[in-house]
């Protein structure tokens, strides 16, 4: 474990995949009820969130691989990543959901706040060999 006592494949998982709470709460229902498929206004309706919002979720999952529109149905999705490594990686995200949520919350929410700190530091001014300051 590192980082926010998450294992590193959770980490590299998140990074990837997830960028919102939201989006990881559509994931994990999606990976929990495989039985069957879901709509945007099912999953908006079991996670009290906007229709528009958990089809926004839900194609941005399709998108990434992890999940796949179900024929049967219309504008419906099940869980089906297409890597055996995602399939271990949500198994061990929802585990580290369920044990250290607030460490999952944290983890997902620091990760904008890297890339700006990231940007700003490319705009950092370094004194080279000689100790004469750039800019």
């Amino acid at each position: 474990m590192t980082d926010a006592g998450l294992s590193p494949r959770v980490q590299r998982f998140l990074t990837t995949h997830i960028d919102s709470i939201e989006k990881l709460e559509v994931l994990l229902l999606l990976r929990a009820r495989t039985e069957r498929a879901w709509t945007a206004s099912a999953v908006a309706l079991e996670l009290r969130i906007t229709e528009a919002s958990a089809a926004r979720r839900l194609a941005e999952l399709k998108t990434g691989g992890l999940l796949l529109q179900d024929g049967a149905a219309e504008g419906a999705y099940r869980f089906s990543p297409g890597r055996s490594d995602d399939v271990q990686s949500t198994a061990e995200l929802a585990a580290a959901y369920a044990a250290r949520r607030v460490s999952v919350i944290s983890f997902i929410f620091s990760r904008p706040m890297d890339r700006v700190r990231g940007f700003a530091d490319a705009f950092v001014l370094n004194k080279d060999k000689d100790g004469d300051d750039h800019g």
